[in-house]
């Protein structure tokens, strides 16, 4: 019997779902790990390499609320904004939509938002130049692995789009790199990855 290419399409999607299931499972231990293990000197030397990076002059930055064993990118964002960068965070919309990017400054009142990430509670959009990206694991290829909701992979095509100089930063430790995260055609890459580490520039 002739199999379909559809089926194998399907097949091969099957196959690679299980697979990024299988890498978030003992990624996300990992980075248990190295969470529980660190006194906030990880997020710190994050900070440091971030504030060396050749940034946007005065590009609105979007980072994130660490959520569960996320690396902290606070101290990262204070610094950026005591530089003159303006702050935004990611809201999720609606299931299967792109991010929308509230504005915030740090001491501005949170509230629950999707999955319970905290979001701003008030303030007007913006379009980030340099976006702040939370994973569960990286290569040095660019690829990054994601909880599964597609949420980065659906928005940073728009926004490279919109702002073609846009620069997205991958936020980890050093133990989430793997060789090589399963990719799909439809997977953004990353332009750089930043652990406590070192700073990988993608293609460098």
């Amino acid at each position: 019997m002739e199999i379909s290419e559809d089926t194998k399409g399907a097949d091969a999607a099957d196959d690679m779902d299980e697979a990024k299931a299988r890498l978030r499972h003992e990624l996300r231990g990992r980075r248990i790990l190295a969470n529980t293990a660190d006194d906030g000197a990880a997020a710190r030397h994050l900070a440091e390499r971030i504030g060396t990076m050749a940034l946007p002059a005065g590009g609105v930055v979007a980072g994130y609320v660490a959520h569960g064993s996320e690396i902290d990118p606070l101290p990262a964002l204070r610094l950026l904004a005591g530089r003159g960068h303006a702050l935004c965070l990611p809201v999720v919309v609606a299931p299967g939509r792109p991010l929308a990017f509230r504005d915030w400054a740090e001491g501005l009142a949170l509230e629950a938002g999707e999955f319970d990430i905290p979001v701003p509670a008030a303030g007007g959009e913006s379009v980030p130049d340099v976006l702040l990206v939370p994973l569960i694991g990286f290569d040095r290829a660019g690829g990054r692995l994601g909880q599964g909701g597609g949420y980065y992979d659906r928005t940073l095509p728009l926004l490279r789009a919109a702002k073609p100089g846009l620069v997205a930063i991958g936020l980890a430790f050093a133990v989430q790199e793997v060789a090589s995260v399963p990719r799909a055609a439809t997977d953004a890459a990353l332009d750089y990855v930043v652990t406590e580490r070192e700073t990988i520039g993608i293609g460098a």
